[in-house]
């Protein structure tokens, strides 16, 4: 099924939008600097991006806009341990905020723990008009030998300019 985005009686053209989810059959023993291996596809209808489930690259179509967001689930193996997850494009550069990545940050801070703190997220958001050639989730930050869950799952809208 491909959706039409647009609102009724706007002048608004519609878009055809393909929504299209990633996940992991199994669950994936990571560390830092490991890309999530993402190994299963569904869409709601045809697309045009293309994973590589060994390498977990997503290769994206650069006639289309993309919303990306991948929801994390991981088990760490320390209670008191932090983790970070962000995209990469396909050099290994980390996309920043200016250019549409978002990364994903959980700090663990103990129960004394007063001082400002960052806002703990555990979504990692990829947005674009003008996309990068391909896309990894990266480990930035994880104590060793921590488990990416099954529910760990990325969500992609490509959407028809």
């Amino acid at each position: 099924m491909t959706y039409q985005l647009s609102l009724p009686g706007s002048p608004v053209e519609a878009k055809g939008t393909t929504a299209i989810e990633l996940t992991l059959s199994s669950a994936q023993t990571i560390s830092v600097n490991d890309i999530i291996a993402f190994d299963t596809l569904r869409a709601s209808g045809p697309y045009e991006l293309s994973l590589n489930s060994s390498t977990g690259e997503i290769t994206l179509s650069g006639s289309k806009t993309y919303w990306i967001q991948a929801s994390i689930d991981v088990n760490r193996s320390s209670t008191t341990s932090s983790f970070r997850f962000a995209w990469i494009d396909q050099a290994g550069t980390e996309i920043s905020a200016a250019n549409g990545g978002f990364d994903a940050t959980w700090e663990y801070h103990s129960v004394g723990t007063t001082a400002p703190a960052p806002n703990p997220t555990t979504v990692a958001s990829y947005v674009s008009s003008n996309p990068v050639q391909s896309i990894r989730l990266k480990t930035m930050a994880v104590q060793p030998a921590s488990t990416a869950n099954t529910h760990l799952s990325v969500i992609i809208f490509e959407v028809t300019p």
